[in-house]
């Protein structure tokens, strides 16, 4: 008998052994900055930590450099389900609900500090549910610093930019910034940007210094103005079809991971911002400081006009208040 029971212990045990272990859930992410921007190595920090908090059931492939589309293609995927994760400024988000508009308007933020501690207060977090809904969740958020003029003319007053023809995102709002301010705002996809600005289809950009760098607008733009206009938050989201079918301690380790991800951009972009706004000034004709005031003059009216037409009075009151402990 016991001969018997120790033959079946080792059947059972070489039949535990020979079936392979559960396949891992794999999840695409796509990225479109290159693999030298903040915001694609935290994309590598998240994937990582998803595994490791997840022993393996989670797997995250990162794609960079618009493998898998443009920004406004990563939102629409994500939304349909065919990626699950993507960082994305919140701008590209108002073509889903134009509420997400509210976070693009111009010199709302009073500084870092100011920035940071919107997000960290609850009300931030609770405004982006409403895109839930739309089959987006947001996971955290990701800096993307402020974003300044970079051009072929110099701009020191907004009476320079007056006629100049300024990239943006497919945002509303700033295309009435860029319109408040002289110019003509004009949507361009970001990996068609260098063409745009090296056949004159557009007379200047805007964006952060980690951008200028790591796509070489250096090379067809000769001025940096240090304006600071806005600060829109970039996110890391997921597609609800997506988070809906893991299981709760997955769900939980991918929040868990976009916590961590925060923190690990915090003091990467620190870094990044700081090297690269030293790179450029030996890159470029200039880097020009200005007076902010006349910008945020020419910008002062459309702020109430255009938060109240996205019905985002409260919020935006909120985040203007609080700027006045800044």
């Amino acid at each position: 008998m016991r001969r018997l029971l120790l033959g079946t212990l080792i059947l059972f045990v070489a039949v535990v052994l020979a079936v392979p272990a559960p396949a891992a859930t794999v999840l695409k992410f796509s990225s479109i900055h290159e693999p030298a921007h903040p915001s694609a190595y935290t994309a590598e920090f998240f994937a990582s930590r998803v595994k490791q908090l997840t022993k393996g059931e989670v797997e995250v492939q990162v794609y960079h450099s618009r493998q898998l589309g443009d920004a406004r293609d990563n939102v629409e995927n994500v939304r349909n389900g065919s990626i699950a994760f993507t960082s994305v400024s919140i701008s590209n988000l108002s073509q889903v609900l134009p509420a997400m508009d509210a976070w693009s308007l111009p010199f709302i933020f009073k500084s870092d500090d100011h920035y940071w501690y919107v997000l960290n207060d609850p009300r931030a977090m609770e405004f982006m549910k409403q895109l839930e809904p739309k089959g987006i969740k947001t996971i955290t958020w990701i800096t993307s610093g402020a974003r300044n003029f970079f051009t072929q003319k110099p701009i020191r007053t907004p009476a320079d930019m007056k006629g100049m023809k300024i990239r943006v995102m497919a945002s509303p709002v700033m295309i009435n910034s860029m319109k408040a301010m002289g110019a003509s705002g004009v949507p361009v996809a970001w990996g068609e940007l260098y063409t745009a600005l090296q056949t004159g289809v557009v007379d200047g950009a805007e964006n952060n210094h980690p951008s200028l760098i790591s796509m070489k607008f250096y090379e067809v733009s000769k001025f940096y103005t240090l304006d600071e206009h806005m600060r829109i938050p970039d996110v890391n989201i997921i597609s609800t079809k997506v988070f809906d079918k893991l299981s709760k301690s997955q769900q939980a380790a991918i929040l868990q991971a976009g916590v961590e991800a925060t923190a690990y951009m915090r003091g990467a972009w620190k870094v990044a911002e700081t090297e690269d706004l030293a790179k450029l000034k030996g890159l470029m004709k200039e880097i020009i400081t200005v007076d902010k005031r006349p910008f945020m003059d020419a910008v002062g009216p459309l702020v109430k006009e255009e938060s109240k037409k996205l019905g985002a009075e409260n919020f935006i009151n909120f985040v203007l208040q609080t700027g006045k402990n800044f």
